[in-house]
């Protein structure tokens, strides 16, 4: 399913997985989920009233199998961008470590993964692609990094924050490479975070309003536990 969130944006449910397409300076892909969700990806491209090849950009929140295995199927794309940190795994340049239980189970789930046929160029805080800010926010994976569009009214932010539609969690520890960095990401990110309604996680529901002001909130709570 395809549903514009606002305009120029949206959002294509994978099911407990999201990917993202905006009509900016070029169209652009958020995220590719899955290896065998690259023919869903390509079927809502079309929903939405674009054709495949139109897609000219991919912009990656982070290195996990369900951000980047459809990668493979967009070999028309200019360019991906992925945070510094985590650009190599995406190229397959280098594979994750066995230091870490997160990098370490990243390792095994990228046997099944090929690495992408367009360049994957790195991505540092504060750099700009198209209406796109990026902003670094490790702790989920050390490159992990957050979008932020007040053109498009949207923040991508990746793993880094989960929805249930109304509020936000942290990324539980188990997923997390870092979860002390998680926190400080979250409250690096509410500094940064410009006045956008929509707040588009990779799980979950996106929030259509007010989702600078979720952040906010999220933000105290980690502030309170400290």
């Amino acid at each position: 399913m395809v549903r514009e969130l606002t305009s120029g944006v949206w959002w294509i449910d994978l099911g407990r997985f999201n990917a993202y397409l905006v009509e900016d300076d070029v169209l652009t892909l958020v995220d590719a989920g899955l290896p065998w969700h690259a023919d869903r990806i390509r079927a809502e491209i079309l929903a939405a009233g674009f054709a495949v090849e139109d897609l000219e950009r991919i912009l990656v929140t982070h290195f996990d199998l369900d951000h980047v295995g459809g990668l493979p199927a967009f070999d028309r794309v200019g360019e991906i961008f992925v945070g510094k940190a985590d650009a190599d795994f995406v190229a397959k340049r280098r594979r994750p470590p066995l230091s870490n239980r997160k990098t370490a189970f990243q390792r095994v789930a990228d046997l099944v993964r090929s690495a992408p046929p367009v360049p994957v160029t790195p991505i540092e805080d504060g750099e700009t692609v198209g209406s796109f800010t990026a902003i670094h926010t490790p702790g989920h994976t050390a490159g992990h990094t957050a979008f932020l569009s007040t053109d498009r009214d949207v923040a991508f932010v990746g793993d880094l924050v989960f929805s249930d539609g109304v509020s936000l969690s942290p990324s539980p520890w188990h997923l997390s490479q870092d979860v002390g960095a998680v926190r400080e990401s979250i409250l690096a990110l509410d500094d940064a975070m410009p006045v956008v309604d929509v707040l588009a996680p990779g799980h979950g529901d996106p929030l259509v309003d007010g989702g600078y002001g979720a952040i906010a909130e999220l933000a105290e709570s980690v502030r309170e536990d400290a």
